[in-house]
């Protein structure tokens, strides 16, 4: 047989095995994976979510929201107004709360004192576009091994919105960054 008749054969039905499987019906091919320049980013705090928790004039709030910057990426889950947000032992959460007190260092004080955490401070600290707002620090046991907290607490009408920080003490410090991003709120209205 002639080498050039064969090697055209063979050519041609490979051409027709490619068209074939280009035009009959059947399963597709899986797509491909995305190059890895492409790939989702991993978690981190400089590109945050938003926790916004509004406040309608008529609740008694001043017809504006409080917007809280929270770690994208992390497990998270809402149960009411609060929202937690977990990466392995450490934990965000905010909430709001209903308080009597007229300013946040009182409601945050006064949410200390219910809780018997000896050796917990209560100081006024600055947090983004709020004025009224108090930081709480303490220690606790949890299944006989100590946590370290800190919940800052955000003035907002008769509601007090907290940003608690939870993790081992060997954990806080090091990611501490956590809290001070979720501490740069803003409230537009």
């Amino acid at each position: 047989m002639n080498k050039k008749l064969v090697g055209s054969a063979v050519v041609g039905a490979a051409l027709l095995a490619i068209v074939v499987a280009l035009l009959w019906p059947g399963e597709e091919a899986p797509a491909a994976a995305p190059p890895p320049s492409t790939a989702a980013p991993s978690p981190s705090v400089a590109q945050p979510s938003i926790e916004e928790y509004e406040f309608p004039e008529v609740s008694g709030g001043r017809g504006w929201a409080i917007r809280i910057p929270v770690p994208s990426g992390w497990i998270v889950t809402h149960q009411n107004d609060r929202a937690s947000y977990r990466d392995h032992d450490l934990l965000l959460e905010t909430d709001k709360v209903p308080i009597t007190q007229e300013d946040a260092l009182s409601g945050l004080k006064a949410i200390a004192e219910k809780a018997h955490h000896d050796g917990s401070v209560v100081a006024p600290v600055e947090a983004g576009d709020i004025q009224d707002a108090a930081e709480w620090d303490y220690t606790y046991l949890r299944d006989g091994t100590p946590e370290r907290v800190a919940v800052v607490g955000l003035g907002a009408g008769d509601s007090l919105v907290t940003i608690r920080y939870e993790a081992p003490p060997a954990e806080f410090d090091r990611n501490r960054g956590v809290l001070d991003a979720a501490m740069k709120v803003s409230a537009p209205g």
